[in-house]
């Protein structure tokens, strides 16, 4: 529970930032650049939110994808 309410703070900030930079290359650059660099920010947030809460939660990223315990599960029903 605790990692789905971080990775739901980390990509409503992310959000944000994406708007704001988002805005700040529209009206400097142009409406076009500011869409592409917004949608960019806004789909790689997904990705950054994730690993984030990866980070705080086990403190690094030797097993992100949780392969450790499947692993010791897996040797665990063949023994039983």
């Amino acid at each position: 529970m605790k990692a789905l309410v971080l990775y739901t703070l980390f990509v409503a900030m992310g959000g944000v930032a994406a708007a704001l930079v988002g805005l700040y290359v529209e009206r400097e650059f142009s409406e076009a650049a500011g869409l592409v660099v917004f949608l960019g920010l806004f789909f790689a947030n997904f990705v950054t939110s994730w690993i984030a809460v990866i980070l705080v939660i086990d403190g690094s990223l030797r097993n992100g994808l949780g392969r450790a315990e499947q692993t010791t599960l897996e040797r665990q029903a063949r023994t039983a």
